[in-house]
């Protein structure tokens, strides 16, 4: 097998993969949260809120997707099993199904929540000079705080 050679120290990518890992955790928590509201959604706001969810659950699939690959770029496996992502993830699933503001609201503080934490992680990144994940995330942000401000213009 050959040795890795990105201009990286393995400590330095072991590091921000770990990082990475958090987020993919709370990505993919985020994800069937809202895929689950999509699902259980009710009352006047159904047909908007449906389909806000849909577009927020096919962006975080594919961000989760995203994050996962970049793991296996530093030279890492990225976890797949729901034990590992709710054992590292911030956020909490959703075992019920709130009312339809409630839904927005939960949403909205978990979007808050990633975003802070991918901006920790992109510190990391940007500390060692890792533009590769520092693009990804902020691609990641921009798109989670893009949804975030959707969120929330539902509840002013």
């Amino acid at each position: 097998m050959s040795i890795m050679d990105v201009g990286l120290d393995k400590k330095d990518r072991k590091v921000v993969s770990d990082g990475l890992i958090r987020i993919l955790a709370d990505t993919t928590i985020l994800y069937l949260k809202t895929r689950n509201y999509h699902w259980n959604v009710v009352g006047p706001l159904f047909s908007q809120l449906h389909k806000l969810f849909e577009d927020i659950y096919g962006d975080l699939e594919a961000g989760a997707d995203d994050i996962a690959e970049r793991i296996r770029a530093l030279g890492f496996y990225a976890p797949a099993s729901f034990a590992e992502y709710v054992s590292v993830s911030a956020i909490k699933e959703e075992t019920g199904s709130p009312e339809a503001l409630d839904m927005v609201r939960e949403l909205t503080l978990d979007h808050e929540l990633l975003i802070r934490r991918s901006v920790e992680i992109m510190d990391i990144a940007d500390s060692v000079r890792d533009v590769g994940t520092s693009d990804l995330l902020v691609e990641r942000i921009r798109l989670l705080s893009k949804h975030a401000w959707m969120l929330r213009s539902h509840l002013e």
